[in-house]
């Protein structure tokens, strides 16, 4: 306790001393050694329009001498300081409406007991004028500027006022004395202006609620086949602070890649996988970065019957994007079984899409065990607990060498589980699917000349990745996926990878496990 008054007392004194210094002032930079990790924010838009004025938050909290993050209570309300903020009934107010602070962005909190100067962390994307309305007061208040005090809805909040530049700031926990509100303007203590709307664009999104298509549809990359494909955008959008209501998980824009989602699917006989289903992971290894995507939605029955899903593999020099390996392909994940007790096979029978057969589970299962482990596990409503665990996707004839299965993803809050061991119905069980681990099996990834004759790194391969194109052949689809990996490439991977960042989701090895939706800006599609 003693230690912990020291290091409020001296946040404080660092808070009025930087109040001394100048126009703008900055808090330390916090101390990130320990956790939580999390990306670099989010400085682009498709729009090119200015970010809001609050682009990243999220509560610290300590367990066992390790920081996590959380964003729990957490909610941004652009423009919206003095408004009844509550979009699924408007006439009900969600919060204080401060009027006195009209057109201001503001940021809900929550109650918290904790006693700690670097609580509640905040980005900036421009220099701000930043208030604290709070029925009570804190030590690591000491330097802000008490101002008058406001009344909203009836109550009294004392006000304290302090101007940032651009960047991360802190600000301490209520200490058990109930909440406080963060009240946010321009640096010249001006609301922040609506955001422009694209040219020939007339449906203005609405801060706080569903995001229009359009906006959705903005969010592109490049294929390998020149092609543009849906790519990844956050749960928030950065300018709009609309809802997308489903995540694409990690951002390959942390490696210095673009992901083009549909670009294996576009060969499939243009398969309909849903770009929603699109899950990444995103790692920096050293001075390789990793992307590797799995189309692995966790709220529909497809996904029984679905052997074969897309994967991507993709590694760079992530501090200059320098691409290593960009292999896209279908990943086999084997049979479908109950994720509890001995794990007995659906009972679903499916379309081998490799021979056009019917096929049941356990035949898939029987098939595989001489040469992998692949399997999907997945919850069924009789037992509806554990994780969704798919173990499998990675193809040797690209040049990979793994133990065991490879790779498993474990989804730990799946959206639905079946209704039976003969799927034919979904039981919805209200998760956001965003507890997601990775683990990778000691994989190598090598450059083979005998795959790229030309020499240039660039190769084409069927659907799966383990043969050549073959025009007409099944396997084959409507056309040559094409492959790159690096010549004189080697590279390894070997861990158990989580996140807990919400914004971008940067994968560390055996970091901490955490619910990264934001605002319940997710829907039941995820």
């Amino acid at each position: 306790m003693r230690k912990t008054k020291m290091l409020l007392l001296l946040g404080g004194l660092g808070l009025l001393l930087g109040a001394c210094g100048g126009e703008y002032t900055d808090n330390p930079t916090p101390d990130s050694s320990n956790g939580p990790f999390l990306a670099e924010p989010l400085t682009q838009h498709p729009t090119n329009q200015p970010l809001t004025l609050l682009s990243r938050y999220l509560v610290v909290s300590e367990d066992n001498g390790r920081l996590r993050a959380s964003y729990g209570g957490l909610r941004y309300w652009p423009r919206q300081a003095d408004k009844n903020r509550n979009p699924n009934n408007p006439s009900q107010p969600s919060g204080p409406r401060f009027t006195q602070y009209a057109g201001w962005d503001i940021l809900d909190t929550p109650g918290s007991s904790a006693s700690r100067a670097d609580w509640l962390r905040l980005s900036l994307t421009r220099p701000a004028t930043v208030v604290v309305a709070w029925e009570n007061s804190a030590l690591w208040l000491a330097g802000w500027q008490k101002g008058e005090t406001t009344t909203a809805d009836g109550k009294k909040f004392n006000t304290y006022t302090r101007t940032f530049r651009a960047g991360e700031i802190t600000l301490g926990s209520p200490e058990g004395k109930g909440e406080y509100w963060v009240l946010l303007a321009e640096g010249n203590g001006q609301p922040s202006a609506e955001p422009a709307l694209p040219s020939g664009i007339t449906e203005r999104p609405v801060p706080n609620t569903t995001c229009p298509s359009w906006l959705d549809n903005l969010w592109q990359a490049r294929g390998p086949d020149g092609r543009n494909y849906p790519s990844w955008h956050p749960q928030i959008d950065p300018v709009y602070w609309c809802y997308y209501r489903h995540d694409h998980n990690a951002d390959p824009g942390l490696i210095g890649y673009q992901a083009p989602f549909l670009y294996t699917a576009q060969y499939t006989n243009n398969q309909p996988e849903r770009a929603e289903g699109f899950k990444g992971f995103a790692i920096r290894d050293g001075e390789i970065g990793w992307y590797i995507n799995i189309h692995s939605e966790t709220s529909t029955d497809q996904r029984v019957c679905a052997r074969f899903h897309t994967v991507v593999v993709v590694a760079t020099r992530w501090r200059t994007g320098e691409k290593l390996a960009e292999l896209n392909y279908k990943g086999d994940f084997g049979a479908s079984r109950q994720n509890q007790g001995d794990n007995p096979f659906f009972a679903n029978t499916c379309t081998d899409p490799r021979t056009g057969q019917q096929v049941t589970q356990e035949q898939i299962g029987q098939q595989l065990q001489s040469s992998t482990r692949a399997s999907k596990r997945i919850r069924i409503a009789a037992n509806n607990s554990g994780y969704e665990q798919w173990d499998g996707g990675l193809v040797k004839a690209l040049g990979m060498e793994f133990s065991g299965p490879g790779m498993g993803i474990d989804i730990q809050n799946p959206a639905t589980a079946c209704n039976a061991l003969h799927c034919t119905d979904l039981v919805t069980n209200n998760s956001s699917s965003t507890r997601r681990t990775l683990q990778i099996m000691n994989l190598r990834l090598r450059y083979k000349p005998e795959l790229d004759p030309d020499g240039d790194g660039y190769f084409e391969t069927n659907l799966y990745g383990d043969g050549p194109y073959i025009a007409g052949d099944r396997n084959s689809g409507t056309g040559p996926l094409k492959q790159y990996i690096k010549p004189g490439t080697d590279l390894r991977l070997d861990g158990f990878f989580t996140t807990e960042d919400a914004w971008r989701g940067l994968y560390v090895r055996n970091g901490s496990i955490q619910d990264v939706e934001l605002e319940g800006a997710l829907g039941t599609v995820n």
